[in-house]
């Protein structure tokens, strides 16, 4: 009896160690996305979670792009990391570790509150724990942050796809954040629900 049960527990942890690759393999493969997939309109941002107008963006002029053009089917927003600084890229690796819904929470909450983790970067264990402070409120642990910021084989591939959509990014001429691209053209300026609304077919 015993052994039988050794070996169902053996199979459950097979299986949720299964589950838990695959969740990891979608989550470094994903686009981070608002809107229906097929829309006929792409926005995309490339933005840094340190960056004082891209948290300006996200929480002043997000919400009405979302309300007017994203929920309604008109526009597909893509959020692309264009870390400039150590802490934005440790950032980045905990937002990354999430997807859809869950994901845009933790991405807000970040920016919300950027005042509050950029300043706290020196040490790396005191940076996890100003991340969970600000994060805990999506039920995220500490031991999860840590997980995705240690250094493994999962998050080093984690870390060159975030490098890889920078240096992409820099071909097409980004060199500062937010920069948006509207079907492929470059917006100049501040990018709001009424510009777009004059743009988009």
């Amino acid at each position: 009896m015993n052994s039988k049960l050794k070996l169902k527990a053996s199979l459950v942890k097979l299986v949720l160690l299964v589950l838990i690759f695959l969740q990891n393999l979608a989550a470094e493969n994903k686009e981070n996305y608002l809107g229906e997939a097929n829309a006929k309109n792409i926005l995309v941002e490339y933005a840094s979670l340190s960056c004082v107008h891209c948290a300006n963006f996200h929480l002043d002029n997000l919400p009405a792009i979302k309300k007017e053009l994203i929920e309604t089917g008109k526009l597909k927003y893509i959020y692309r990391d264009f870390p400039l600084d150590k802490p934005a890229m440790i950032a980045a690796m905990v937002s990354n570790c999430y997807s859809g819904y869950q994901y845009f929470e933790v991405l807000n909450t970040l920016f919300r509150n950027q005042k509050k983790w950029v300043v706290k970067s020196e040490n790396k264990e005191d940076f996890e724990k100003t991340l969970f402070a600000i994060l805990k409120v999506h039920g995220i642990s500490l031991e999860k942050i840590k997980s995705c910021t240690d250094e493994n084989d999962l998050n080093k591939k984690k870390w060159n796809s975030i490098l890889q959509i920078r240096l992409e990014a820099q071909k097409l001429g980004v060199n500062s954040t937010p920069s948006f691209f509207l079907n492929g053209e470059r917006l100049p300026g501040l990018v709001t629900s009424e510009v777009l609304k004059k743009l988009i077919k």
